[in-house]
């Protein structure tokens, strides 16, 4: 399934409502339909990294994050993340 990396509430666009989903995950035991999105830095797994990485893309312009990036696409890595509902039409 195509997705957009970052889109963790899967609105169609990356915000801070993003990290801030990804830290729900983290630390409260949320979930989320597109669990590949939140996995920035596409290592498989989701960690502290993932949030940084998105804060640092919104907020200081820095990056790339990982493929596709901010632009719809499918995973170039395989992993066990999943997703279900992704912001792309």
């Amino acid at each position: 399934m195509p997705f957009r990396r970052g889109d963790v509430d899967a609105s169609g666009g990356l915000d801070i409502s993003d990290p801030i989903a990804i830290l729900a995950h983290l630390f409260l035991g949320a979930t989320s339909s597109c669990r590949k999105a939140a996995d920035l830095d596409d290592s498989g797994e989701l960690d502290m990294t993932d949030p940084i990485v998105l804060l640092r893309f919104l907020f200081l312009g820095e990056g790339p994050i990982a493929a596709p990036g901010p632009a719809c696409g499918l995973d170039p890595t395989e992993d066990g993340l999943g997703c279900e509902r992704s912001g792309c039409k």
